[in-house]
């Protein structure tokens, strides 16, 4: 038998870079479906397990509920399998221009679960489910790849095997299955060179993040928006489900500079809180002008409190500040009953006449024990703390 008419499939499966600018040919699964059959379809489309896919939708669901988002949207929008039109069509009766609403409709759904993550306080650093992604990946490198591997060099060998003859049984399998077998890992490694080559991959990747990045800004303008460092994080996170996509379908190459470069400026970022770059002198006349909270991103900040005009009217408050990179110098009245309580990740912390310095280190000034006091509550990523009085 001719070798060539047998490249029916690589042994890692085959991907066509094609498919991937036309997602109105997604349809779900009827066959593998444990609610509506959405993330077993998309997993046939990206010729990968469901178990990856449906991870992806946990731990998006968990991050301001966006899976739901999704998943939702897709089985509105999606045929089924067999069907020519999907939910949203037989509703709506929908003709000729479903795939344009199919289309417009899933961008609109990434859109709102992007916002629906922006707006989840605690949804990037501290969500320790995030933890499944990496985890589900590498059940899919060591456990899923390699079975399916071997399935399709079973299915393979079974073009050549004799009757009665194991096609599981590697012993068995013979030139023929050999040379076959370097034939399709031949192929394959052409087509992946040629996707390596391809940008389309990367386009598509931009697309997604810049259309994150703007319903980040979207969210900011109509809310408390976030700090800037979830523009990056949004980013990086698409940038990172695209690196995450080409270790299967290749031509992510030139996403991993972008990803590095995304994610050292999110490490820098997350050093400083939101706020002024620069520097910032507060001097309020009286008690009603001290501000609860003062924020300072680069730079120095000095507070100063000696010209109060009713520097009594502060006791029983708290001030509390947080700055990032730089220096804070807090400036009290003499004979004001001030606690202080100071901490800082890599510096110094000089208060009154007690001081410290160090990584992740902590200074507390306790106040006199009777009467009421003020509280000054700093903290700072990396500098020097400073509290005097004058």
């Amino acid at each position: 038998m001719n070798a060539e008419d047998t490249r029916t499939m690589p042994p890692d499966g085959d991907f066509d870079p094609h498919r991937i600018r036309s997602i109105t040919d997604m349809k779900r699964s009827k066959d593998d479906r444990v609610l509506g059959g959405v993330c077993a379809g998309a997993a046939k489309y990206l010729n990968i397990d469901p178990v990856i896919v449906r991870v992806v939708i946990a731990v998006l669901t968990i991050a301001g509920f966006a899976g739901v988002i999704v998943y939702a949207a897709a089985w509105f929008l999606l045929p089924a399998e067999g069907d020519d039109k999907s939910v949203a069509a037989d509703w709506f009766r929908l003709d000729k221009n479903e795939e344009q609403v199919r289309v417009a409709g899933l961008v609109g759904a990434v859109v709102l679960a992007a916002v629906a993550i922006v707006g989840d306080g605690g949804w990037f650093w501290g969500g320790a489910p995030w933890i499944l992604v990496p985890v589900a990946f590498v059940y899919y490198l060591f456990v899923v790849r390699p079975r399916r591997r071997r399935q399709a060099e079973t299915d393979l060998a079974a073009q050549f095997a004799p009757p009665g003859v194991d096609p599981a049984d590697e012993s068995a399998r013979g030139p023929e299955f050999a040379a076959a077998k370097a034939g399709l890992v031949a192929r394959g490694k052409r087509d992946k060179a040629g996707r390596d080559r391809s940008w389309t991959l990367t386009w598509l990747t931009l697309s997604v993040a810049a259309i994150g990045v703007a319903a980040t800004g979207i969210y900011d303008a109509y809310n408390d928006g976030p700090h800037w460092t979830a523009y990056v994080a949004v980013a990086l996170g698409v940038v990172a489900i695209g690196l995450l996509v080409s270790t299967l379908i290749g031509n992510g190459g030139p996403l991993i500079g972008l990803g590095v470069l995304l994610a050292i400026t999110l490490a820098i970022g997350s050093l400083i809180p939101r706020g002024e770059i620069g520097t910032q002198t507060p001097r309020p006349a009286n008690a009603t002008q001290v501000e609860s909270h003062y924020l300072h991103g680069i730079g120095r900040i000095e507070l100063d409190l000696t010209g109060l005009s009713n520097p009594q009217a502060m006791l029983g408050r708290t001030v509390k500040i947080k700055t990032g990179i730089g220096e804070t110098k807090v400036i009290v009245p003499t004979g004001l009953n001030v606690r202080v309580t100071s901490d800082i990740d890599a510096g110094e912390i000089r208060v009154f006449d007690r001081e410290t310095d160090g990584t992740d280190t902590d200074l507390t000034y306790p106040a006199a024990e009777t009467g009421a006091a003020l509280t000054i509550d700093i903290h700072q990523r990396i500098g020097d703390i400073e509290v005097i009085r004058r």
